[in-house]
C-alpha cells in the first residue's frame, strides 16, 4: 500500500480483459487511466458518494490534474490491483494518489496523483453534503499519531 496513515486507503482487484490491448497487444494508456477511475467512483461508492446522485443534483466532478508514472505494463489476463488513497481533500480540491500494481510479482506498473474538484451548477469550485463524511474521517485521521 502506498505510505501515510493521514489517509483513506481502498483497494481494488481486476483482471486485463483481452479486448483491453490494442492491435499491438499493448494495454494503451487511456485502459490504465480508466482501471484508476473506476477505482476512483468505487471508493466514493463505498463511502458514501453517489456519482450519479452528484451529477442529478447538478455537481460536475472533473479532473483538474492528472500525473501519472508509467514503469512497467500489464499483459493480458493479469491479475492485479489498484490501491487508492485520499490524500486531501478541501472546499476547493481533492487528491487522490494512486498506484496500479501486478499481483504476479507485486510489481509497480503505474504511481499517479489525480487532483480534481467538484463544480457547482454555475461551474465554481464547491464542497457538495456527500463529501462531509470523507472530510470527518480524513480530518480524525490526521489527529491520529503512529502507535495508537
Amino acid at each position: 500500500m502506498l505510505p501515510g496513515i493521514e489517509t483513506l486507503h481502498f483497494t481494488h482487484k481486476m483482471t486485463v480483459r483481452d479486448y483491453e490491448l490494442d492491435r499491438f497487444g499493448v494495454i494503451n494508456n487511456a485502459v490504465y487511466q480508466n482501471y484508476l477511475e473506476h477505482t476512483r467512483h468505487l471508493f466514493l461508492e463505498t463511502n458514501g458518494v453517489s456519482m450519479q446522485d452528484l451529477v442529478e443534483r447538478g455537481y460536475s466532478p472533473v479532473i483538474t490534474k492528472a500525473e501519472i508514472e508509467y514503469r512497467s505494463s500489464l499483459q493480458s489476463r493479469n491479475d492485479f490491483v489498484v490501491n487508492l488513497e485520499l490524500a486531501s481533500l478541501s472546499k476547493l480540491k481533492f487528491i487522490f494518489r494512486q498506484e496500479i500494481r501486478s499481483l504476479l510479482e507485486d510489481t509497480l506498473i503505474i504511481s499517479a496523483r489525480i487532483t480534481g474538484t467538484i463544480l457547482n451548477s454555475s461551474g465554481r469550485p464547491c464542497f457538495p453534503d456527500s463529501f462531509q463524511d470523507l472530510h470527518s474521517i480524513l480530518t480524525i485521521n490526521k489527529k491520529i499519531k503512529p502507535g495508537e
